[in-house]
């Protein structure tokens, strides 16, 4: 329990880390969407959606790797390391060709020099100090979460005033430039390691990278195929207002329910060995991460308009119903998540390989057959499908590796969260807005949504899932770590 306590408090570490650079971002995204226009991040994004098409092929799930290895030393660092360094050393050249590529399709010579030098910060991001996967191993993220608010914050800076002096694009590639810099020459202040090339035990991380790859290429294929569909209809501003409300609208799971998720990976590889305690970890964290995620789509979804107005502002307005849409991503992402880890703590990264194919065709098919001329019944399918295939996913790979008795109860512990968000709703509805202000409005939609749902989840778990093995686990879990802030306030 010590184990899962120290990664609980990770979990914590992170979570903080990532609500602080969701402050620095969102406050940067309130000011650059009111300086900038839609075509400004429309150009930017198309420039990240031709790089990141060609990024993924040096994608060689490292990290991963370096988290589920059952004995860390530096060999396998150097290794990991240098294996990343050709891949994305290699890939360079691609991706100055897609630069000019880009540039003849679109008609838009500015790309050539915003690929260009986002191609030169790739290269720069080689010599990233790998030491730090030391660190995480040991779920030490204090100096990481340092480095990484003093970064987010010197570039939300500098990309402010650049906007307010260039009123262009060009801010946010200049910001791109500060974060990765500060990124790394940060990294080796915050760890003493020197890399070196090496490729002691290459066979056997390439064994696992060798799937990690092609999943990598289809998942993001996947997920940004939409995109590139979007630019090609509607222009650079019509791409802008997509891509920039689809990054608002995952905020919640880069920001929040994926650094809790971080440290679970570490403890499941830990308790894969007995099947029972496999399965209560698995499902505990689950539970744990739908309770945040339920709420947080359920407000974007009903309040869209409010959230858009709020973070973008009038002139994003006419595309708020897309907020609506790409909200109910976020419980899809954490279920492919979930689904993901078991099988990455067993090292059957081809499955995931081959989930995204399957994902692909199953999500495609029906948007390419009713095209893209209403982007709102685009967007509809694009989710709802994307929402089935995930489930889909979680139940089987549950089925597989934790049984059906087990699955029956993860998917049984969605019952009071459903239960919580139909009153939270109810409530919500006859409270009705202030109308003071955008701002005060939300506040209070969001805290009366938070308290009754947590009201009615805790009702629910006092009198009936508390006799639950996994919500008894649960509860375990976040008394032992409320426990020391509990007694210190006694104390006081």
């Amino acid at each position: 329990m010590g184990a899962l306590r120290k990664g609980s408090l990770a979990s914590l570490l992170l979570v903080f880390q990532e609500a602080a650079l969701k402050a620095v971002g969102l406050v940067s995204t309130l000011v650059l969407a009111r300086i900038l226009l839609p075509e400004d991040f429309g150009i930017i994004a198309l420039a990240t959606l031709f790089l990141g098409l060609v990024q993924i092929l040096a994608q060689t799930g490292g990290a991963q790797y370096l988290l589920r290895v059952d004995k860390l030393d530096d060999d396998i660092v150097n290794t990991a390391w240098t294996i990343n360094f050709i891949l994305k050393s290699i890939i360079a050249v691609p991706m100055i060709a897609s630069g000019f590529l880009a540039a003849h399709y679109y008609d838009d010579p500015r790309l050539i020099n915003i690929i260009l030098t986002f191609t030169f910060l790739h290269l720069v991001s080689n010599w990233k100090n790998p030491g730090l996967a030391y660190l995480r191993r040991a779920q030490e993220y204090g100096k990481i979460v340092k480095l990484s608010i003093i970064t987010k914050v010197m570039t939300v800076i500098v990309v402010i005033i650049t906007a307010l002096t260039l009123q262009n694009y060009w801010a946010l590639v200049i910001g791109k430039v500060v974060g990765t810099f500060s990124g790394l020459i940060g990294s080796y202040f915050i760890y003493s390691y020197r890399p070196k090339f090496q490729l002691t035990n290459a066979k056997e991380q390439w064994k696992f990278s060798g799937w990690v790859i092609p999943q990598s290429m289809f998942g993001y294929v996947r997920t940004q195929l939409d995109s590139f569909l979007v630019s090609s209809s509607f222009g650079l501003a019509g791409l802008g207002s997509y891509n920039t409300i689809k990054y608002i609208s995952y905020m919640p799971n880069a920001y929040l329910l994926l650094p809790i998720t971080k440290t679970f990976l570490v403890e499941l590889v830990k308790a894969k060995v007995d099947k029972n305690y496999f399965n209560k970890q698995y499902n505990a964290s689950f539970i744990l991460i739908m309770l945040i995620a339920a709420p947080i789509t359920s407000i974007m979804y009903l309040h869209h308009e409010l959230v858009t107005l709020f973070i973008l502002g009038p002139n994003w307005l006419e595309y708020s119903y897309l907020m609506s849409f790409f909200s109910l991503l976020i419980p899809a992402a954490v279920v492919l998540r979930q689904a993901s880890r078991v099988l990455l703590v067993y090292g059957k990264t081809k499955y995931i390989f081959f989930y995204e194919c399957i994902a692909f065709v199953f999500v495609y098919t029906p948007l390419l057959i009713i095209g893209i001329d209403d982007l709102r019944l685009f967007s509809a399918v694009r989710v709802i499908a994307e929402i089935i295939i995930t489930f889909i996913f979680l139940v089987v790979v549950a089925i597989k590796y934790t049984g059906i008795k087990n699955t029956v109860l993860l998917v049984f512990s969605l019952v009071p969260m459903a239960l919580g968000i139909f009153i939270a709703v109810l409530v919500t509805n006859m409270v009705g807005t202030l109308n003071i202000n955008v701002f005060v409005d939300l506040t209070v939609i969001t805290f009366v949504f938070t308290c009754v749902f947590t009201l009615v989840v805790l009702t629910f778990h006092v009198l009936v899932l508390r006799r639950l093995d996994d919500w008894k686990y649960l509860e375990s879990i976040v008394v032992r770590i409320l426990a020391p802030l509990i007694n210190k306030l006694a104390k006081k």
